[in-house]
């Protein structure tokens, strides 16, 4: 039987069946399974008739872990940036991607995951939090961890540089006036909200500067909820700094908005740094001066990482930090040359 009669079969294009016979992007999963199974009734080896069966294709799970949805759902496209590298680099690499959102348990997410299909799995990390840890030994393929260093746990994972950014920031700020260094933090616990306070705390040290309780504001890390955060705080006469480093840059556009309304001026009287550089940052009143993170290289690395350790194994874990700059806009009054 020829391409195109099973095409016809198959209601598809010739192409399209040629895609799957030779493992090759292009084909939507749902469909690509369709032909397979057509295939193999049909007992089609590429090249010859036989009873040999086509091989199933490479397929990498990419699972969405949201807990509560403010990092991983609120944060103005960042695991979309991610999840556009991961499809991009798995297409390169001959892989099918499926995409799994778990919104309830990420125990019963591993404890029920059929890997019979699977070669590897990607897990956005963002709101795993320790206790949820151990969760993951259960899984029986080759995983590589996003958005969260994992640190004192045996496993693969990927996420940005956050002490080391931070230090840019606060060293920004430092630099641009004298007096406390404030710092807006979120109300949700997750390991890049540690580490980003850990890095604060730490380069406020070195650099000899101070901060105190004063200047320490707890939000939630929305854009509403930070918000109306920070105008409780100035209901309640609470005073600011002239310089103030934020831990996202959800949590620095929600409190610059409250902030503006109540007749600070940003920079003059204000100036704020963020993290993460989304894209609400740079059409942001003013536009937000921030920490970019390497959203597509970490998608891209995560996937070969994955790869090389599907291929080849891995005697030992594999964390990889990605560091990046800053991106200069107007909620800071000097640009540096």
């Amino acid at each position: 039987m020829t391409i195109r009669e099973i095409a016809k079969m198959a209601n598809v294009s010739p192409a399209t069946v040629s895609l799957v016979i030779n493992n090759r992007p292009g084909v939507s999963e749902s469909k690509r399974q369709e032909i397979i199974a057509l295939l193999n009734k049909l007992n089609y080896t590429k090249g010859k008739r036989g009873n040999t069966n086509i091989s199933t294709p490479r397929s990498i799970l990419f699972l969405k872990y949201i807990k509560t949805g403010f990092l991983v759902e609120e944060n103005a496209g960042f695991i979309s940036k991610i999840l556009d590298a991961v499809e991009q680099e798995c297409s390169k690499l001959s892989y099918t991607l499926r995409i799994q959102v778990e919104k309830k348990s990420l125990a019963d997410a591993i404890n029920t995951l059929d890997v019979s299909h699977l070669d590897g799995l990607l897990v956005i990390g963002t709101e795993i939090d320790p206790s949820e840890y151990d969760i993951l030994h259960k899984i029986k393929v080759p995983y590589v961890v996003i958005d969260n260093s994992m640190p004192n746990f045996s496993c693969h994972s990927i996420t940005m540089a956050n002490e080391e950014m931070v230090h840019s920031a606060v060293t920004l700020l430092a630099s641009l006036g004298d007096g406390p260094i404030g710092y807006i933090h979120s109300q949700f616990d997750a390991q890049n909200f540690t580490e980003r306070s850990n890095g604060f705390f730490s380069s406020i040290a070195e650099l000899g500067r101070e901060t105190c309780k004063e200047f320490y504001y707890l939000l939630e890390p929305t854009l509403k909820g930070a918000y109306l955060g920070m105008k409780q705080y100035i209901k309640q006469g609470a005073t600011f700094p002239s310089l103030i480093f934020a831990d996202n840059d959800t949590l620095a556009i929600g409190g610059m908005r409250a902030l503006t309304e109540a007749g600070y001026k940003i920079p003059d009287d204000i100036q704020i740094v963020g993290f993460d550089d989304v894209y609400l940052s740079a059409t942001s009143s003013p536009p937000l001066t921030t920490l970019h993170v390497q959203r597509t290289m970490i998608g891209c690395q995560a996937v070969r990482m994955l790869h090389d350790v599907i291929s080849q194994g891995s005697t030992g874990d594999i964390k990889v930090k990605i560091r990046s700059g800053l991106v200069y806009r107007e909620s800071t009054k000097e640009i540096p040359r």
